[in-house]
């Protein structure tokens, strides 16, 4: 057994997870927690917490955190992305590293698979983040297929929403940039060999949370839980007609997702339009889940023993 923890520094929020993996690949959560991003400076404070002893609620000794990764678009993109990265390095005392789409995309995917009933098969995933869309198509474990788009939450409600709630003019905007992103960049991916959708990331697990009636919010209860094509349709309609203090109020939709949650509504929407599927299933397994994966293995492998089921 190896206890590995990992940071995903995400557009929209920061994530940790620290969590034991045996040589079976099987995972059991030892902590986890969120925080919304706001800011870079709150970000540094809140992973600066992270990595202490009374942040993990620990109180034997500090958990070490493995991998930090920094993966949002914004920083890929940005010219001083290397030095936002060290500046998160400098202050909390680990390595951070600038994943790539692909990177993130195949972490993404194993993952989500690791925690499906039936992996088996092929899947197409799809990562709704703030800054980025993944969409990975692949067999098993294995991402065969990967593309990053810009299309994200965060840059789409910046960029195209003013009202409270969304206009009908600025929802058809999002949903008619949407669908060009998709027609231009997913012209290759194969959707009639599909056997299974699923999503990962706020918006989904929310999407999820509310089709339960979920009153807290339980990954337990969310995770390999289907939405069906109805219902998706049926909750984007309704978080795009109420206004901002009433989804703040909604059980699952965080209160630093509930501004930009009609535009990740619209990208959910518009994928499942895109692929021949009776639904999505929903996956609380994300990027943190596929670093420390990763991590794991490379103990494994440096130890000699097998990796996998």
């Amino acid at each position: 057994m190896v206890r590995i923890g990992a940071v995903d520094i995400g557009t929209n929020s920061v994530r940790l997870l620290v969590a034991d993996v045996d040589e079976k690949e099987r995972l059991k959560t030892a902590h986890r927690m969120g925080e919304p991003l706001e800011n870079y400076d709150a970000v540094l404070a809140a992973l600066t917490l992270m990595s202490s002893p009374e942040g993990m609620a620990v109180p034997a000794k500090r958990i070490p955190i493995s991998t930090v990764g920094l993966a949002p678009q914004i920083t890929r993109v940005a010219r001083n992305g290397r030095d936002i990265a060290d500046r998160y390095a400098q202050r909390i005392g680990y390595p951070v590293d600038i994943l790539t789409g692909e990177e993130e995309a195949r972490l993404v995917f194993l993952a989500v698979m690791s925690g499906l009933n039936a992996p088996h098969g092929r899947s197409v995933v799809v990562d709704i983040g703030g800054g980025s869309t993944e969409i990975i198509c692949g067999e098993g474990e294995k991402g065969t297929q990967l593309i990053s788009l810009e299309l994200g939450c965060v840059r789409l409600t910046e960029r195209l929403v003013r009202g409270d709630p969304p206009a009908d003019v600025e929802l058809e905007q999002i949903r008619s940039h949407v669908r060009e992103i998709f027609a231009e960049k997913l012209e290759a991916f194969d959707g009639n060999r599909i056997d299974r959708a699923v999503g990962v990331g706020g918006t989904v697990t929310a999407f999820g949370a509310l089709d339960l009636g979920l009153t807290k919010y339980d990954p337990s209860r969310i995770e390999n839980h289907l939405l069906s094509r109805e219902k998706i349709a049926s909750i984007e309609k309704h978080l795009c007609s109420i206004p901002l203090n009433q989804r703040r109020d909604l059980a699952g939709v965080s209160r630093g997702r509930a501004d930009i949650i009609p535009a990740g509504a619209v990208i959910l929407s518009e994928f499942v339009n895109r692929f021949p599927v009776p639904g999505v299933y929903v996956s609380t397994r994300g990027l943190r889940y596929g670093l420390v994966l990763s991590e794991a293995r490379k103990v494994w492998r440096v130890q000699g023993e097998p990796v996998g089921n």
